[in-house]
């Protein structure tokens, strides 16, 4: 069985990550287990794609392991695309969910009544310590609620809802959730990669 660090330190994406990949022979450890300190990565890349790879990279090599990154990314169409690539600091430096969240609602009430459509993405990377590298993207389509809704899940999850479900992703259980999400699709084809890896 193969060693497979999940480059963040995000405990929800973490169980996330171990529930979609449940199954395949690979030992799924968060930064927390590996039992040593690695170096943070600044995600200064213009992209997801670009954060993804900064950190796929770092965490290989520093670590000696095959290495999974994300980054996610809520793309507001009132707000021309924002917070998109810096959506999780997007109320500063240090920002918790809640910061995030209360901003993003304030942006919105602000602008009196937009259209609330929206898009989360994802992009992952795998990468080896010797240089191989691979990615996947994922999207899902959905609206931007006027309030929280849901007390699961991290980040925007109580301001995403899925019309095809009816709520959510707070208000989901992790199985609903990894089958409609951003994230789930991109996971579907980590999958794919590592059966072939």
């Amino acid at each position: 069985m193969r060693d497979l660090l999940i480059a963040t330190r995000n405990q929800g994406k973490t169980t996330e990550i171990r529930q979609a990949l449940d199954g395949l022979p690979y030992r799924v450890l968060s930064m927390d287990e590996l039992g040593r300190e690695l170096p943070e990565v600044e995600e200064d890349g213009g992209t997801l794609l670009e954060n993804a790879q900064l950190k796929a990279r770092a965490y290989a090599k520093s670590s000696g392991l095959l290495a999974l990154a994300d980054d996610s990314g809520l793309e507001v169409d009132a707000l021309d695309g924002a917070p998109g690539v810096v959506s999780a600091r997007w109320a500063g430096p240090g920002a918790t969910d809640q910061d995030n969240n209360t901003k993003l609602l304030a942006e919105l009430a602000r602008l009196g009544d937009p259209p609330r459509t929206a898009v989360f993405r994802t992009v992952m990377v795998l990468a080896e310590p010797e240089g191989r590298e691979d990615w996947v993207a994922g999207r899902c389509v959905g609206l931007v609620p006027r309030q929280l809704l849901g007390a699961g899940g991290f980040g925007y999850d109580p301001l995403f809802f899925v019309p095809a479900a009816g709520k959510t992703f707070a208000q989901m259980a992790l199985e609903e959730k990894n089958r409609l999400s951003h994230r789930g699709e991109a996971l579907r084809r980590v999958r794919l990669l590592l059966t072939r890896w």
